[in-house]
């Protein structure tokens, strides 16, 4: 279509009557295809212009329509006389995003000096929690606060001039919708698939829910459309938005395109958003199925809008793409695979922590990225589970929803997600089993400066026996001072050069310069995974220092980590680890840190280095900002963190012996034994793990030609164990245990046989 319809001319002149006296103007009927089967009532009162019966005979129609198909439950209407209405009745009292705002509502107020507050005030996922109240209750006092709140925000924000918006430099535009707030575009999409979509269905039965009422929302969900149809955010050189926008309007788009067939404009709407979401499928997600902006919480905001316009389409017919689907189904593998064994999500980069388990996922103070709105689930992780495992067949997505009641656990444990940058080792899919992952990849979209990106090039998170052991922590608020230490490489689980970031940060938002990270190695068995990386974020320095990473997991014992700090010249170097709020750390002469948590789970973090380290320990501490996490948007803890530091001139390795344990710590201990050589005690048995550059390897009495080696020695100094990343050929005392071009079979107890 050229320019905007004749129907958005007509409403810039009258649907601010239809919001301030509730009258209905014709107009409105005039974007109705009166012709569709099921209107005919409809269409005989317009034409006898009998407007207030043509409206009557609407909502009858929408009452009692079967031609459109919403989610799962929503036809399924039970009572729940014991649902729990406190978030509810406080939004009735105008308590809105944990602000009391009075009588007369300010939809442009800021109390926070956050304007996330002010997006999400207008984004109106509060209006849900009215809606489910109604649906679970039947008290209509939820239907008479959700029209006065709605009412309200129509009259005191109406649609922005679309002519002059699309006519205007597009930064022109762009600070105008965002200085108001009200009209964002990633708002309305947000506002129709969170809230006005879900609440019109929540609503429509309801005796208060009045003709008048119905034209009056209906009008603003059109005009929603309208703004949406023409006022894209991936043809607008916005500046620095990220892709994230696109998916999550073209979401609210599409829902007004499947959903109300009853306008005339409906298929337009439909066939517009299913090809921008075609194209940005195809645009954002990577070939390990990461989200382009490598954000744990933005990849699950992308994963469940692709996935609930695919639940839509299937449900009313509406023609998808099998690369759409295998590629939703690829974004749906990458949560599982990146998720902890005892059911987390990590929060990697911009993220909420998000738990399986609960009635939802997340609970933000006011920013819910993860804004999923269904009456059969509240939890958009384990909807994103369950819906896939329904769509895709698959029922190990299924085990992950239902933590192992239902479906077939995954048949993968340790996975590299290369494009994304993300290697999730793991023992298993049992609420105890060990995970790590390992963050080395790129920083984030670079043509839109990584926004949601951390300076967390190698670091690491560690789960095991039901907790959380090393935490990445999250996120927090996206202004002021705490955003960017959130953002910086001391808020994560790596080494910091001489007090700065890897990832040099502008502002909030911005990267002056930005760390390439790569992975040399990766290499996964049964029995252990290893990774070698390194990033370049520190060469930027006068004198350049490339920091290096390399962690061999030895299953399921241990994780051994071995930091270099490749330089010339004298540098500071701060190896950070960060615990959960709850852990109770105990720092013993030696410097090493054994940490608690109240479930009798714990990991003891030892390095190698004695005398070299300096050691502080921070929990809550706010000059300078250390020691904190954050699980939902806009809160923050206190929370433990140690910091291992050195200064020292020329190359540099630490190394450090990372050890989970159950109630109570496992006996174990690290030495040097030689150069690239280091062994661990660990109960009667003694791993020595070789790591040594080069081609050809000789060690002791071993020679290889891999990039790690671990042996296992038992009573007596009895070789027992043997295994290697990236080997062809293993001898011990002359003996060959692995020779790829001849197949051995190897008695570790005695001699090798042939």
């Amino acid at each position: 279509m050229d320019g905007i319809t004749e129907a958005t001319k007509s409403l810039k002149a009258h649907a601010a009557n239809v919001a301030e006296d509730a009258g209905i103007h014709p107009v409105f009927f005039s974007w109705l295809d009166l012709e569709r089967k099921g209107l005919e009532g409809v269409k005989e009162k317009v034409q006898q212009k009998k407007y207030a019966q043509a409206a009557e005979a609407l909502l009858v129609y929408f009452r009692n329509r079967t031609g459109s198909h919403y989610y799962d439950g929503w036809d399924r209407r039970t009572l729940r006389p014991d649902y729990d209405t406190r978030i509810a009745d406080a939004i009735c009292r105008n308590h809105l995003v944990g602000q009391d705002m009075g009588e007369d509502i300010n939809w442009k107020a800021d109390p926070h000096g956050d304007p996330e507050w002010k997006y999400c005030l207008n984004r109106h996922e509060f209006l849900t929690e009215l809606g489910r109240a109604y649906w679970y209750t039947g008290k209509e006092c939820y239907t008479q606060a959700y029209k006065r709140i709605l009412t309200d925000w129509i009259a005191k924000n109406p649609m922005p001039d679309l002519e002059w918006m699309l006519n205007v430099p597009s930064e022109t535009s762009r600070k105008h919708f965002m200085k108001l707030g009200t009209w964002r575009p990633l708002t309305l999409g947000i506002r129709l698939y969170t809230a006005f979509v879900p609440c019109f269905h929540h609503f429509v039965d309801s005796p208060e829910f009045t003709p008048e009422f119905m034209v009056t929302m209906l009008t603003s969900m059109v005009e929603h459309a309208w703004h949406l149809r023409w006022y894209y955010t991936r043809h607008k050189s916005y500046f620095n938005v990220s892709p994230n926008w696109g998916i999550m309007e073209s979401n609210g788009l599409a829902h007004m395109g499947i959903l109300f067939p009853e306008f005339k404009e409906a298929t337009d709407w439909q066939h517009e958003a299913i090809s921008r979401l075609e194209e940005q499928v195809r645009m954002q997600v990577l070939p390990d199925g990461a989200h382009v902006e490598r954000a744990s919480g933005y990849h699950l905001v992308c994963t469940f809008c692709f996935l609930q316009i695919l639940d839509l389409a299937q449900r009313n017919g509406v023609r998808i793409s099998d690369t759409y689907r295998k590629q939703t189904e690829k974004m749906v593998e990458f949560v599982l695979n990146l998720m902890k064994p005892h059911g987390y999500f990590p929060m990697l980069k911009d993220g909420d922590e998000s738990d399986v388990h609960g009635e939802k996922a997340s609970y933000g103070l006011w920013e819910d990225i993860n804004n999923l709105n269904m009456i059969e689930d509240g939890n958009d992780l384990r909807w994103v589970f369950k819906a896939a495992a329904r769509l895709f067949d698959r029922p190990d997505m299924l085990y992950a929803a239902t933590s192992g009641k239902q479906g077939r656990r995954p048949a993968v444990c340790s996975v590299a997600m290369p494009e994304g940058g993300f290697y999730a080792m793991r023992t298993g899919w049992e609420k105890d089993d060990l995970y790590m992952v390992y963050t080395c990849g790129e920083l984030g979209v670079k043509d839109q400066n990584c926004v949601h990106g951390h300076a967390d090039a190698l670091s690491i998170d560690v789960s095991g026996f039901g907790e959380t052991l090393l935490i990445d922590p999250g996120r927090n608020i996206y202004e002021g001072p705490y955003r960017i230490w959130f953002k910086g490489t001391s808020a994560h689980n790596t080494v910091a050069v001489d007090g700065k970031d890897s990832s040099e940060l502008a502002d909030e938002w911005m990267f002056k310069t930005k760390a390439d990270s790569k992975v040399d190695c990766w290499s996964s068995t049964d029995k252990f995974d290893y990774v070698d990386g390194r990033h370049n974020g520190y060469e930027r320095l006068a004198d350049p220092v490339t920091h290096r990473r390399r962690v061999c997991f030895v299953k399921p014992h241990f994780w051994l980590v071995i930091d270099d700090l490749i330089a010339a010249d004298s540098h500071s170097y701060s190896q950070y680890f960060h615990f959960g709020p709850q852990a109770k750390l105990q720092s013993d002469p030696d410097l090493s840190v054994t940490a608690v948590y109240p479930n009798g789970a714990g990991i003891v973090v030892r390095p190698l280095q004695k005398d070299s380290l300096a050691f502080k320990e921070y929990n809550g501490s706010k000059e300078p900002i250390q020691g904190w996490v954050s699980y939902d948007y806009a809160v923050k803890v206190p929370a433990p963190v140690i910091e291992y530091s050195v200064r020292k001139r020329g190359p540099v390795r630490l190394v450090t012996l990372l050890v989970p344990f159950k109630e109570k710590p496992v006996d174990c201990s690290i030495e040097s034994g030689g150069k690239d050589v280091y062994k661990i005690g660990f109960g009667q048995t003694e791993y020595q793990i070789l790591l040594p550059d080069g081609t050809d390897k000789k060690v002791g009495n071993f020679e290889f030609d891999g990039q790690m080696l671990c042996t296992a020695f038992g009573a007596g100094g009895k070789l027992i164990d043997c295994f290697a990343a990236g080997a062809s050929r293993i001898s011990y005392m002359g003996e060959v245990l692995l020779d790829s071009v001849i197949r051995h079979k190897v008695n570790f107890a005695g001699k090798s046989s042939r």
